[in-house]
């Protein structure tokens, strides 16, 4: 009797089929993490203009410049800050629990020996 070539295509058309699913499945993935896309509005795209103003770099120039020994020696301190007064400490002391006589004279409890 012949084989069939039946049964060896079956591995073929199971591992196409996983792959396939795995493929639309990635895609759909992909598509639904994308990052939104922002718009820029268009004054801040706007290219910069690589020339000088002249006048006013001529405005800046023509300022009068103070030199350090014109500036005083200005401190500025801060009042100071009262110190705490110090304060005695109380310290609580346990006050002694009161225990039944009857427990410390049963010594048949403590013993340690059975009769």
């Amino acid at each position: 009797m012949k084989k069939t070539k039946v049964p060896s295509l079956i591995p073929v058309l199971i591992l196409t089929l996983i792959t396939v699913v795995m493929w639309v499945s990635l895609d759909i993935y992909r598509a639904v993490k994308k990052p939104v896309e922002s718009t820029v509005p268009p004054e801040i795209s706007k290219p910069l203009t690589p020339t000088l103003d002249q006048d006013l770099i001529n405005q800046l120039e023509s300022r009068n410049l103070v030199d350090d020994s014109q500036i005083p020696d200005i401190v500025v301190g801060s009042s100071p800050t009262p110190k705490p007064e110090a304060t005695p400490k109380t310290i609580a002391t346990p006050k002694p629990t009161e225990i039944p006589i009857e427990i410390l004279t049963d010594n048949s409890t403590n013993s340690g020996t059975t009769q």
